[in-house]
Parts: structure tokens; C-alpha cells; sequence
């Protein structure tokens, strides 16, 4: 039912700017306050090339081939800082496995930005093996800043090795594409919400609920009685362990792994903080919520990426590890380095096996809770059923008469169109 559902943005503003303004137009359109190119793209696409009828599944299409390539991006920029290659494997699938994601956001184009967010830090610290390879990343990172207003988080991700060429298009697009959002905000900045700003300890409670608990289950069935028999402490517990990764990944990592699990905790907690505060409501004050209320609690789409950034700890402690001293092989006897190098392939064939079998329970944990997921276009209204009852409706229409379709995740979301547009004489 999600892949044939239009979610909100989509109905309201990204296809009807289409039908509106023409192909070109809408990309220099803002939203809320900045601009979201890709989507708007998927968009263009989408009505001049395909039936009315199938929008939503071509919506749906545009944004899984997107995240797709969200996660080969992480695949390959990853490669600087995470070498084994069955960690970036597991690393990238974080990007389809998240258990929250397709709540609202996988599969959702409206949301599709929160991806980039995800593929930040790696595209910066990312260093190209060739200048063509560098241009490629520079595009994709242009796109994705002129999709997310958020990437500016990252800026000071540049302050690393600010000096090398291979970098220089990937920082000089993405920096180009935060100073078009920074444009486009201040000509149509975002209206406030109006609603009261959440306090600390509800920011804290619903990082955990949100962020952490989602790990192990985004069902709101299952955290609820978790929540009432242990309160934030159940959050905590799962907290722990990934604090004590980041801290093993500082302690004994490169530079380059340092400052990324140091990125990865502080872009955990921001992006949350940053996304409530600037959309306040009700459905994120956990510290006043009643036990009815936290027996299914409020799940939101911010959790998606803080909660990747902390999965992204495990591959990225588990290629600290590998890490071991090194026989100087300019001093060494011949008997002396076989004899290292032996129980080097040894010692490493064990470890790995460990290591293989850490990554196998991360993937575990996310498949058995990605499936089945509650999304919140579970319920519909799905789109071609709607399209087809209008399209008999218009037979008795003239050609300019107006029919309306919905969406989720409320009646309120609506595009209207005329007979002529939905294909009817």
C-alpha cells in the first residue's frame, strides 16, 4: 500500500508545481524553506513521462533508485576511512536495513533528503583515487546539498587535509550547493510553527526513543511496554555500548577514524535536537506524555539518520580492531618475519571470524525488525483506485472540469487536476 500512496509534499506541491510551472521552474522553487531538488526532479519526471495513474508507484520507483544510489555512494566514499570490505558491505546496507526508515521515509520522495544527511560525512572525508572520480562525487554532492538545507552541518568536516586537490570539486560543489539553499531561505525563509519549544528532558527521552530504542524495534507496540516497565533506562542501556565503540574507535582509530566517530556522535544527536527544535509539537514532549500515550508512542523520521550514524559505530569499530602492529621487515630475521606472518594470518583469520560474526547480528537485528514495517501510508489512500474513479466520473465532465485526488498521511493533502489532465476526452 506505501509504494501506491502520495505522501504530502508530493500531492500538494511537487507534482501540481509540475503541472503548473513546467519542468524547469519548480528547481528554483523552495519549500519550508529551502529547496528540494531531487524530488522536485523525480517529479518532472514523473508527469511528463508518466500516466497519471501510476504517479504514486513512479514517485515511489524515483526515490528507492535514489537511496539506492545513496548507498553505493557510501559503499565507495567509505573506502577512505573503512577498508575491509564486508564492513563497508554492512555499512551500506544500513542505508536500506534501518529499521525506522520505512515508517516515513523510505520509498517516500518527500523525505528522500534525509538520506543525504546520512551520505554527508563520508562524500567529505572521502578521498578519490582519480580526478574523475572526483568530479562524479562532486555531483552527487552537489545534488544532495541543494536537496537538504541540513548539509551544513558537515562544513567542518572540510578543515581535513584542506589542502588536497583530489577533494577540491567534491568541497567546492557542496559548498556551492549550501550557499544556493542559504539563498533560498533568506528570500523565502521558513514561517515558524508556533508551537512551544521542547525542553531538554523531552528532547533527551525522545532521543532515546526515537534514535537508540528504534535499533532494536521501530514498532510502537513493541517499545511501549518497554517504555512503561523501564522508562528512559531501557534508551540507556541500548546507549552504552555504542558510546563505548566511539570512544574504542578515538582511543585506537587513525586521524581519519577519530574524527569520523566523533562526526557520528555529535550528527546523531544534532540532527535530532536540530529537527525538533526547528518543527516543534506536542508528539515530541515525552517527558509529559501520559502512560497511554507511551504505551504506543510517537515515532518520527528523525530518528532515521541519528540512529544510522550510531549503527555505522560497529562496521567502523570493527575495522579499528583489525588494526595491529606491524613487523618492521627492514630488521627482522627471515625466521623471525615468517614466524610474524604466520601467526599474523592466524591471529587475523580468528579475529575476523568474530568480527564476520558482529556484522552478521548487526544485520540480523536490522532484518527481524525491518519486517514486516508499520509505515504510516500503510492505510492509504492509495492512488489508482482513485485515478480510475475519476476517470469515470469525467466522462460525464467537460474537459476543463476539475476532479480531486488525495493523499496521506491526511484528507487535507490533495492535488487537483482537470478531466483533460487525467486523460479523459
Amino acid at each position: 500500500a506505501a509504494r501506491y500512496t502520495l505522501w504530502a509534499e508530493h500531492i500538494r506541491d511537487f507534482l501540481p508545481d509540475e503541472l503548473k510551472y513546467g519542468p524547469l521552474t519548480p528547481l528554483t522553487h523552495s519549500y519550508a524553506g529551502y529547496l528540494h531538488t531531487v524530488p522536485r526532479i523525480i517529479a518532472g519526471l514523473t508527469v511528463n513521462f508518466v500516466p497519471v495513474a501510476g504517479w504514486a508507484s513512479s514517485m515511489a520507483l524515483g526515490a528507492c533508485i535514489v537511496t539506492g544510489i545513496v548507498g553505493g555512494l557510501v559503499y565507495i566514499s567509505s573506502g577512505t576511512i573503512i577498508r575491509w570490505i564486508p564492513a563497508r558491505v554492512v555499512l551500506a546496507l544500513i542505508t536500506f536495513l534501518i529499521p525506522l526508515a520505512p515508517r516515513e521515509v523510505l520509498g517516500n520522495t518527500a523525505n528522500l533528503h534525509w538520506y543525504f544527511l546520512w551520505l554527508a560525512p563520508w562524500l567529505l572525508l572521502y578521498r578519490p583515487t582519480s580526478r574523475a572520480a572526483s568530479w562524479v562525487i562532486g555531483i552527487a554532492a552537489f545534488f544532495a546539498t541543494v536537496t537538504e538545507i541540513q548539509m551544513a552541518l558537515f562544513i567542518p568536516l572540510m578543515l581535513w587535509q584542506r589542502g588536497d586537490s583530489r577533494r577540491a570539486p567534491i568541497r567546492a560543489l557542496y559548498l556551492l550547493g549550501v550557499v544556493l539553499q542559504v539563498v533560498a531561505t533568506l528570500i523565502a525563509p521558513r514561517g515558524s510553527s508556533g508551537a512551544h519549544a521542547v525542553d531538554l528532558a523531552s528532547l533527551g527521552y525522545g532521543y532515546l526513543i526515537n534514535c537508540v530504542m528504534t535499533i532494536v524495534s521501530a514498532n510502537p507496540v513493541v517499545l511501549g511496554p518497554l517504555i512503561l516497565g523501564f522508562g528512559p533506562f531501557v534508551g540507556l542501556l541500548i546507549l552504552v555500548p555504542f558510546i563505548g565503540l566511539a570512544i574504542y574507535a578515538i582511543r585506537r582509530g587513525s586521524q581519519l577514524q577519530k574524527i569520523m566517530a566523533a562526526t557520528l556522535v555529535f550528527g546523531s544527536v544534532a540532527l535530532y535536537v536540530v529537527a525538533v527544535e526547528i518543527s516543534p509539537g506536542i508528539f515530541y514532549d515525552y517527558a509529559a506524555m501520559s502512560k497511554v500515550q507511551l504505551a504506543v508512542p510517537w515515532l518520527a523520521r528523525y530518528g532515521v539518520v541519528p540512529s544510522m550514524f550510531l549503527l555505522a559505530l560497529i562496521p567502523l569499530a570493527v575495522v579499528v580492531s583489525r588494526r595491529g602492529n606491524a613487523v618492521d621487515t627492514r630488521r627482522a630475521s627471515p625466521v623471525l618475519l615468517h614466524a610474524a606472518r604466520t601467526g599474523s594470518i592466524l591471529e587475523r583469520f580468528t579475529r575476523d571470524g568474530f568480527r564476520f560474526a558482529v556484522l552478521l547480528i548487526l544485520l540480523a537485528v536490522m532484518v527481524a525488525s525491518f519486517t514486516p514495517a508499520s509505515t504510516r501510508r500503510s492505510n492509504g489512500p492509495q492512488w489508482q483506485p482513485q485515478v480510475a474513479r475519476q476517470e469515470a466520473r469525467c466522462v460525464g465532465l467537460s474537459p476543463s472540469a476539475q476532479v480531486s485526488l488525495t493523499g496521506a498521511p491526511s484528507a487535507g493533502w490533495k492535488l487537483s487536476v482537470t478531466c483533460t489532465q487525467l486523460g479523459r476526452p
